[in-house]
C-alpha cells in the first residue's frame, strides 16, 4: 500500500473514530432512560426524544405491560392485546386506537436504524398507568394509579387498596412502612431505613449503604449514609434518583424535599436552596426556609418573615413576625396579636382578627374567633359560622372538624358529613382518612365506613 493511500486511510480511520465517538457522546448526553414500577427497562435500542415525545421501541415495552404483541407488514399496523385493552398504532400516522376509539398522536411510530418506536407516554397511559417525565435527570418513570395505603397487625406491614382490600400482603420483613410517592415507598426492616418498593411489594432500590431517606419527590430523594462502615456518626444529606443512585453527594446539614424545581438546604448555620443539580442557587442566609409554593418561598432572618422569589429576591418588604406559605393566593400571616391575610404583594387584604387561622384550601380558610373555628372565602366573607371546637384544611372536599371533644367531617356548607365520634382523624387524601375510633386504629372512607382496622393476627 503507498504511503499516500495509507495517510487517506489514516485520515478516514480517524474521522470514523471521531463520528463513532460523537454519536456515542450524543448518546450519552441524551441518556434517557424508562423506568416501569421502579425498575430501570434495559432495551438494545435506547429511547430516543422527538418533538418533546419520548420513542420506545415498541415490543419490548408492550411485552413488560403483559400485551400479546402483533405486527402487520401489510398495513404497518402494530397492535397489542390484553383483557379489557387493545392498542393500535400505524407506522407513520398520528391516529392511534385504544379499544377502538381514536388518539391523535403528537409524534407518530416510526423506524429508526430498523426498530420500531413508539410513544412512550401514550402506551403508558393507554395501560392506565401514572407517566411521568423527569426532565434534568431524563428518566420516565411508569407506576400504577391505584392508591395504596399502609398498614400493620402484628408487627408486620402492608398495604391496602382504597377498599381496604390488602394488596401487600403482611410481612415480617417489613416492621415499618410509609406512604407511596411517585411510585415508590420507604420500609424499615427491624426498626431500620431497608430502602424502597414498588406497588408490587418488591425491593427496586436496596438499602446499600444509605443510613436513611426521606420519600420522593420530583424524582430526588434526600439521603443520608453512615461516614465510615465502622463509625457509626451520620454524615450530611444528599440526594438520590429513581434507580437509587446518588446524584447529589452528601454535603447539607439538613434538606427538605423538592418543590417548584428548587429544595431548602442548611449548609453551616443558614439555609438556601438548590437546583436539581445540586447547584446552590439562592445563596444559604437565612435562620430558616420553607418550600417554594406558588412561585414563592417564606424565610426568616432575626426572626421576621419574608417572601422571596426563585432569584432570592424580596417580593415585598417585610415587617411580620410569623407567616405561613402562599396558598391559592394568600398567606397567613401574624399582625399584632391575631393573624390575617397578605398577597404576593404584600397587602393585609383580610385584616388581622382571627385568633388562629389556617392556609386556603379549596377555596376556604378556617379561622377561629372567640375559642371557635369557622370557615371564610377569600374575600374574608364567613362561609361557614365560627361553631367548632377546632377545624382543619379542606381536602377532597372535605374537612376535620372537632365538637364535644371528639372529631368528625364537614363539607362546605358545614354539614357534617361524618358525625363527629372519631376520637382523632387524619385529612382524607386518595379517598381514605386515618383515624383513631373505639375500635381503635382504622381508615375510614368518606361515607364514614371503616374499610380496615387494625386487629392482632
Amino acid at each position: 500500500m503507498s504511503k499516500p493511500i495509507k495517510v487517506l486511510f489514516s485520515f478516514f480511520l480517524v474521522i470514523f473514530f471521531i463520528a463513532m465517538v460523537s454519536k456515542e457522546s450524543a448518546l450519552a448526553k441524551n441518556g434517557i432512560r424508562v423506568i416501569l414500577y421502579g425498575n430501570p427497562i434495559q432495551e438494545k435500542h435506547s429511547p430516543i426524544m422527538k418533538n418533546n415525545t419520548v420513542l420506545v421501541p415498541f415490543k419490548g415495552i408492550f411485552e413488560k405491560l403483559g400485551f400479546n404483541v402483533s405486527y402487520d407488514s401489510a398495513s404497518k399496523t402494530i397492535s397489542g392485546q390484553k383483557t379489557g385493552t387493545t392498542i393500535k398504532l400505524v407506522i407513520n400516522q398520528n391516529t392511534a386506537w385504544i379499544n377502538d376509539t381514536p388518539t391523535i398522536l403528537q409524534v407518530a411510530p416510526q423506524i429508526i436504524d430498523g426498530a420500531t418506536f413508539v410513544p412512550l407516554r401514550f402506551i403508558g397511559e393507554a395501560s392506565r398507568l401514572e407517566v411521568k417525565w423527569y426532565g434534568d435527570s431524563q428518566i420516565v418513570s411508569l407506576y400504577s394509579k391505584q392508591n395504596l395505603f399502609p398498614v400493620s397487625r402484628g408487627g408486620k406491614f402492608g398495604y391496602i387498596d382504597a377498599e381496604g382490600k390488602i394488596v401487600i400482603d403482611y410481612q415480617a420483613k417489613f416492621t415499618d412502612a410509609y406512604a407511596f410517592n411517585e411510585g415508590l415507598a420507604i420500609v424499615y426492616s427491624n426498626a431500620k431505613f431497608d430502602g424502597f418498593i414498588n406497588q408490587q411489594g418488591n425491593k427496586v432500590i436496596p438499602k446499600g449503604n444509605y443510613y436513611d431517606a426521606k420519600e420522593f419527590s420530583e424524582g430526588l430523594a434526600a439521603y443520608r449514609t453512615l461516614k465510615t462502615a465502622t463509625d457509626f456518626a451520620v454524615s450530611n444529606y444528599g440526594y438520590l434518583d429513581l434507580t437509587g443512585t446518588s446524584v447529589i453527594k452528601p454535603q447539607f446539614k439538613k434538606a427538605n424535599n423538592f418543590s417548584e424545581g428548587l429544595a431548602a438546604v442548611q449548609v453551616g448555620s443558614g439555609y438556601g436552596y438548590i437546583n436539581s443539580s445540586g447547584k446552590m442557587v439562592i445563596k444559604a442566609q437565612y435562620n430558616s426556609a420553607e418550600d417554594f409554593s406558588e412561585g414563592a418561598a417564606l424565610v426568616t432572618i432575626n426572626g421576621t418573615s419574608h417572601y422571596i422569589d426563585k432569584k432570592g429576591k424580596f417580593l415585598f418588604n417585610s415587617s411580620y413576625k410569623n407567616g405561613e406559605s402562599f396558598s391559592e393566593g394568600l398567606a397567613a400571616v401574624k399582625a399584632g396579636a391575631n393573624y390575617g391575610f397578605i398577597d404576593k404583594k404584600g397587602k393585609l387584604v383580610i385584616p388581622a382578627k382571627y385568633e388562629e387561622v389556617h392556609s386556603f384550601s379549596e377555596g376556604l380558610a378556617a379561622v377561629k374567633v372567640n375559642g371557635k373555628s369557622g370557615y371564610i372565602d377569600n374575600k374574608g366573607k364567613l362561609i361557614i359560622p365560627n361553631q367548632f371546637d377546632a377545624a382543619s384544611d379542606f381536602h377532597e372536599g372535605l374537612a376535620v372538624a372537632e365538637s364535644g371533644g371528639k372529631t368528625g367531617f364537614i363539607n362546605k356548607t358545614g354539614a357534617w358529613v361524618i358525625q363527629p365520634t372519631l376520637d382523632w382523624a387524619g385529612r382524607f387524601s386518595k379517598g381514605l382518612s386515618y383515624a383513631y375510633s373505639v375500635d381503635g386504629e382504622v381508615y375510614i372512607n368518606k361515607n364514614g365506613q371503616i374499610v380496615w382496622k387494625r386487629s392482632q393476627p
